[in-house]
């Protein structure tokens, strides 16, 4: 197996000096007949290699095989380097992949979230790009899903599936998945996508023959948002093909060192971060230019005729129409979904009613069906 020797370089206030060649190369893209995914994983801590493993190993057993596994750590020691050496090469990989593992010196306190990506990304050769933080995991299937789907349709730039949620818990040194979920999601397409962000970081594949390299990039002033940043530029310019979202290519992992606050245990320095990034996407949406064709301008008029024919629906009695029931849950979920987003720990609370108020609907559904 091929494994490319490690580069370091330093990293000064988030930022990564390239030399002139590399920089050259940023603006470059593969030839069409490259048919290479170029995976890029982001690692920050050691301790995180349990995660590591997992994520490695579900890219192991992809049916897509064609694969170049771009691993860049932050501040990695020679220790932590050869560690995730001996993660990647004790894999079951169906072919061999070409494997990257880059290290990147940042000083003390410094969030290298974006620049990892983006170095990732310059020092990545393959057509089609993903990417996989340390603690996720893709499934099986998910990466050749969504080539097909890029494959299929030639004016796409991003193909994006669904993700399932899951939760991991701890015990005697051990985590494991205590729960997983399938939630329903606000968001079915790229104006959607406007409001807010509904597409995890390792839920889509990026077609580079369509992407100009120039909007391949992270914001360094993102974090923790970073991803949706990207994926506000990307929307704003190019199509993204929503039809597998209903098909479920990864898994989205919940623990208590998510850079998201997630969970109760979340510092108030993340929370502090994750409303600062907040605002700051809230300012670039003032400011954001979009190209909508026609033919989807029409899509949202009749999407808004619908919502009011719906509105009109809810004063119906639920004993009249028990399907009201369903719509006026799945409207409730969106508004505080879209109220508390500012608010993480609130809106997970109030999430857990919704779900709550989801299984008796589905209760009585059952009941009335049986009778």
């Amino acid at each position: 197996m091929l494994v490319e020797q490690e580069i370091k370089q330093n990293g000064h206030n988030g930022e990564v000096k390239l030399k002139p060649e590399t920089s050259k190369k940023k603006n470059s893209r593969p030839p069409a007949e490259n048919k290479t995914l170029s995976v890029i994983t982001r690692c920050h801590k050691q301790e995180r290699l349990p995660f590591l493993e997992e994520a490695i190993f579900s890219l192991s057993i992809q049916e897509w095989t064609d694969l170049e596994v771009v691993v860049v750590i932050q501040n990695g020691t020679d220790d932590f380097v050869r560690d995730v050496r001996e993660v990647i090469l004790h894999q079951p990989w169906q072919k061999e992949p070409k494997i990257k593992i880059h290290t990147i010196e940042f000083q003390p306190g410094t969030d290298g979230r974006s620049t990892l990506l983006n170095y990732g990304i310059t020092h990545s050769t393959g057509r089609y790009l993903a990417f996989l933080d340390d603690d996720d995991v893709v499934y099986q299937h998910g990466y050749t899903t969504l080539i097909h789907k890029l494959m299929e349709n030639n004016g796409a730039a991003i193909a994006v599936g669904g993700c399932r949620v899951a939760k991991t818990s701890q015990k005697s040194n051990h985590w494991y998945i205590s729960t997983k979920e399938t939630p329903f999601t606000a968001g079915r397409n790229r104006y959607d996508l406007f409001r807010d962000n509904f597409i995890p970081i390792h839920s889509y594949v990026i077609d580079r023959e369509v992407v100009s390299a120039s909007d391949l990039y992270f914001d360094d002033e993102m974090p923790p948002l970073e991803d949706y940043d990207f994926l506000l530029r990307l929307g704003s310019k190019y199509e993204f093909d929503f039809s597998k979202l209903d098909t479920f290519v990864c898994e989205y992992r919940i623990h208590n060192s998510n850079s998201l606050p997630y969970t109760v245990d979340a510092t108030q320095e993340q929370i502090a971060k994750h409303q600062r990034a907040y605002q700051l996407i809230e300012e670039k949406k003032k400011n954001l230019l979009c190209l909508i064709p026609l033919q989807d301008l029409i899509k949202i008029r009749e999407q808004e005729t619908q919502q009011e024919k719906r509105i009109e629906e809810f004063q119906t009695p639920f004993s009249e129409n028990p399907q009201i029931f369903r719509k006026i849950l799945v409207s409730l979920g969106d508004k505080i979904y879209y109220f508390f987003k500012g608010y993480p720990r609130m809106e997970r609370k109030m999430s857990n009613i919704v779900h709550y108020g989801w299984k008796i609907y589905q209760q009585k559904k059952t009941s009335s069906s049986d009778e």
